[in-house]
């Protein structure tokens, strides 16, 4: 906890100087920043929502103040746009391009960013999980987050806490499961699943649920096809996020493909506008996946490594991408750093 808030108070230092000094994002001239969102809510949205995890959102004022400046400092470009310089080697060393992307099709885009985005004609892209996009199903690290805050919201009887034993002796994965002595690291435990496979993890959910009495929420959390249609209509295009959301290092070459082709296929099957651009879910591929992305048609893939891509791409289906999320970016002096790569920095400096 200490060397967290030595870094903390270091970034708002560094990101502080760094707002104001003559080298102001100068080592992004000539760089393309393709940015990741994924949720974006109001303060009183979450207030009202713990489940939410604390890496996955933008307070809705804070991003309009990131669209602000982003408009200041950068050309703001369509995904099909910047595919289209890159073919035609037209991009300026002289300026700093932008592509904002969102992961998930969150029903906050449509109701928050959409809003934000279409006042100011910026473009985006959405990356869509085709299979869920109209239903009332959460993701499972959603799922977990709930599952854990709610037996963890007020003391937890012996009862419960023998329940939860059961449940890290049964899923030996669960190791930052505490046993009932305080509460868990949810963000620990959603990465310890995320090796595991989409079985186990339906598995663990199905039965915490039932020895532990605690029902999953079934409001509708992503976009329906309509709210896609119309948000198609002012510059907001639609990419894959996979059909289901798993993660394809977890699954078989056969289920990978199947994920890739039926994505795109129902994206090209809407009335909408749609982007052959993928985005691996979590993250993870490898040289047969990517061969498998190529086959189905698509034209690139974004990854979540961290990075700027430059005037031209030398692989289009490993592009790397700058994600935001509040609590490194609430403020332009803290945007500004982290997307010049401050944070990167920090965090080798500590490790």
């Amino acid at each position: 906890m200490r060397t967290e808030a030595i870094k903390s108070t270091a970034r708002e230092v560094l990101a502080r100087a760094y707002y104001t000094s003559r080298h102001y994002l100068t080592r992004l001239k000539g760089k393309v920043l393709i940015l990741t969102y994924h949720r974006i809510l109001p303060e009183e949205v979450l207030r009202q929502n713990p489940a939410v995890q604390a890496g996955m959102y933008v307070r809705s004022d804070v991003f309009e103040s990131q669209i602000f400046f982003l408009k200041e400092h950068f050309s703001v470009l369509s995904f099909g746009e910047l595919l289209n310089f890159w073919r035609e080697k037209t991009l300026s060393a002289e300026k700093r391009y932008c592509v904002i992307t969102f992961d998930d099709g969150w029903l906050d885009n449509y109701l928050y960013a959409f809003p934000i985005l279409r006042r100011h004609e910026i473009p985006a892209t959405i990356f869509l999980p085709t299979a869920l996009i109209g239903t009332d199903q959460w993701f499972w690290p959603d799922k977990l987050t709930y599952f854990f805050k709610r037996c963890f919201s007020q003391s937890v009887a012996e009862e419960r806490k023998e329940s939860l034993r059961v449940l890290k002796n049964r899923y030996p994965w669960l190791k930052p499961l505490s046993g009932g002595q305080g509460e868990p690291d949810i963000d620990a435990i959603i990465e310890a699943c995320k090796g595991q496979s989409p079985e186990n993890i339906e598995s663990l959910l199905g039965e915490g649920s039932r020895i532990l009495g605690i029902d999953f929420p079934t409001e509708r959390v992503l976009m329906h096809w309509g709210e896609v249609g119309e948000m198609s209509n002012h510059r907001i295009s639609f990419g894959s996020h996979s059909c289901t959301h798993k993660i394809f290092t977890t699954l078989s070459i056969q289920e990978v493909q199947k994920e890739v082709t039926a994505s795109l296929y129902t994206l090209r099957n809407k009335n909408i506008n749609v982007l052959p651009v993928l985005a691996y879910p979590n993250g993870n591929y490898n040289r047969e996946i990517i061969r498998q992305v190529r086959a189905a048609g698509y034209e690139a893939a974004v990854s979540t490594r961290f990075g700027f891509e430059g005037r031209w791409s030398t692989d289009c289906f490993e592009l790397k991408r700058v994600g935001v999320h509040h609590d490194i970016s609430s403020t332009l002096p803290l945007f500004s750093f982290h997307i010049a790569g401050g944070n990167q920095f920090l965090a080798t400096s500590y490790e």
